[in-house]
């Protein structure tokens, strides 16, 4: 079956791409308002950018035409923000935190999210994560002004903080971890199962 974009609609091409395009990490990042207001939300278009220097991506959807979500408000005006990692322990937690709260709620006490200060930069971040990773904006690209359009979230890693348990030689323990991933729909699937390959 041959699908071309310009004849389907943006829900349906959505739906292809989150239904292959699988499975996804999720990055939990933590903003804070100009006036101190912190959101927490979950975003499964993320992924490492580079690693010299460091930089993390993610990429948060208008929801309508031109309607940004706090997340993304929240970084054009700080240019800070923290990617937490997501384990299976939290997934449920994590799920809450990305209900559709009116503007100025905080996700944190929403889902009774315990966090922590960071160390470089003013957003907090979540105190059970295994590694959360303290970031800068870099930039924003702007794909679009249109619902589902995306706008990639570039961040300079100024910081990371590793539960001391999950970390030896800076390699981070994947059982620990204990990493989901973001299929379609409402699927999620675990990472326990894994396969070693020498290159």
């Amino acid at each position: 079956m041959l699908i071309l974009p310009e004849a389907i609609d943006a829900s349906q091409m959505y739906k292809l791409l989150i239904g292959a395009v699988t499975p996804r990490p999720i990055a939990w990042v933590s903003s804070m308002s100009q006036s101190g207001q912190v959101n927490l939300a979950p975003f499964s278009f993320f992924t490492v950018a580079s690693a010299n220097p460091p930089v993390l991506c993610f990429n948060p959807l208008y929801r309508g035409a031109r309607e940004e979500k706090d997340t993304l408000a929240n970084i054009r005006e700080q240019n800070e923000f923290v990617v937490n990692t997501v384990s299976y322990r939290d997934l449920e937690v994590m799920n809450l935190s990305c209900h559709d709260l009116p503007p100025g709620h905080n996700e944190f006490e929403y889902a009774n999210v315990a966090s922590e200060a960071s160390s470089k930069v003013a957003p907090p971040r979540v105190a059970n994560s295994v590694a959360s990773f303290e970031c800068r904006l870099n930039q924003i690209v702007d794909l679009g002004d249109q619902a589902l359009s995306g706008h990639l979230v570039l961040g300079d890693v100024v910081a990371v903080h590793v539960q001391d348990s999950a970390i030896e030689d800076y390699r981070i323990d994947s059982d620990q971890l204990d990493a989901i991933g973001r299929m379609a729909g409402t699927d999620y699937t675990l990472t326990r199962e894994r396969v070693q390959l020498k290159r």
